[in-house]
């Protein structure tokens, strides 16, 4: 089976929740102070402006920037290391053909395309200092990966299957590259060199595994399968080894969990949870312990978790009555507060140091 993967986009058609006056669920409002005190910006899409454009924010709603104003739909795709730019993927409609292409963003207001120009242009994944970048496209086939300088320059193309390579990974030392490939009759999770040689496979069934994602010490990858009949966050280490679902408890094929997130010092992961015929939650789970913990409200519909720089709060879209916001939560759930919100949804937030 090939998998398509796509630009994520935010399922709006969910039940609306009554806007209530206190926070979701009961949860306490963050304390100004603590708010201001919070490092980095949030870079996010918002469509208030009828299409999807890239603003940014600080956390504490403070400081609201429009970073691309042209006639195609942006997303952030990829901070680059370094905090001074920001790697967009920007769509445009040419005649019958959707266009994509690469967008460097700097936050000075600058904004220069690099790389090919083609039908499916995304995904992108940095090297740890920030000099190159890998990333998927249809340019000369139905979908490879591609790695690049960051000026554009020095094109390779490092994969050559007809079936299909995407969502590439660069891992933290910059040495390897996760991607997931359908070379084999269905998707599942390679490992090769930062160079393209030296390809590993390592999953092994006869369902997908996707998505995957480095830990931070680079010793373990995350990824999301459908191998239990609902599509689940797995761990395996990057030989290969030492397969765990994320849940130790038995398999449930109602409960289904997508967008796992790293935290920075790798000993939780960041999810979206919904149990059929529910609503979606955020939650943390504690590697040491199997905790899981549901940080977001029960009075709206919760996804896209992305982490602060230094591992504490959580952002994350929130939809409470069929408009999106951005909150910001502890990562033990014990207080949040709405920092973006306007008329239209904001989504797809990333959280840069």
């Amino acid at each position: 089976m090939i998998r398509i993967f796509r630009i994520p986009v935010l399922l709006l058609a969910v039940a609306a929740c009554q806007r209530a006056n206190a926070e979701p669920g009961g949860t306490a409002s963050l304390p100004r102070g603590e708010l201001r005190g919070l490092a980095g910006r949030i870079v996010f899409v918002s469509e208030r402006d009828s299409q999807p454009e890239i603003y940014s924010v600080r956390p504490d709603g403070r400081g609201l920037r429009r970073l691309t104003d042209a006639a195609s739909a942006d997303y952030p795709a990829a901070p680059v290391p370094g905090g001074n730019a920001l790697l967009a993927v920007s769509v445009t409609d040419e005649g019958e053909q959707q266009i994509e292409r690469m967008v460097m963003l700097g936050y000075d207001g600058s904004a220069t395309s690099i790389g090919p120009v083609s039908a499916r242009v995304r995904s992108p994944s940095w090297s740890p200092d920030g000099r190159w970048v890998v990333f998927e496209s249809d340019t000369a086939s139905f979908r490879d990966l591609y790695r690049m300088r960051r000026d554009g320059g020095g094109l390779q193309r490092l994969t050559q299957n007809p079936e299909g390579n995407f969502e590439p990974s660069v891992s933290p030392d910059g040495q390897s590259i996760a991607f997931v490939s359908s070379r084999d009759g269905d998707a599942e999770v390679y490992v090769m060199r930062a160079d393209g040689t030296g390809t590993r496979r390592i999953t092994a069934f006869h369902r997908d595994d996707w998505a995957p994602r480095w830990s931070p010490d680079g010793k373990r990858i995350a990824f999301l399968s459908d191998r239990e009949g609902a599509d689940r966050v797995f761990t395996v280490g990057a030989d290969g080894l030492d397969l765990q679902r994320l849940d130790t408890t038995a398999p449930d094929s109602a409960l289904a969990e997508a967008e796992p997130a790293w935290s920075p010092d790798g000993t939780r992961l960041a999810l979206t949870v919904r149990r059929r015929g529910g609503t979606a939650r955020v939650a943390v789970q504690d590697l040491r312990t199997g905790k899981r913990t549901i940080v977001s409200g029960a009075d709206e519909v919760a996804s896209m978790p992305a982490w602060s720089p230094d591992g504490r709060h959580l952002v994350y879209v929130a939809d409470r009555q069929g408009d999106p916001d951005l909150r910001i939560v502890r990562a033990d759930g014990t207080a949040a507060s709405t920092v973006v919100r306007s008329p239209g949804p904001d989504w797809l937030p990333r959280w840069i140091p």
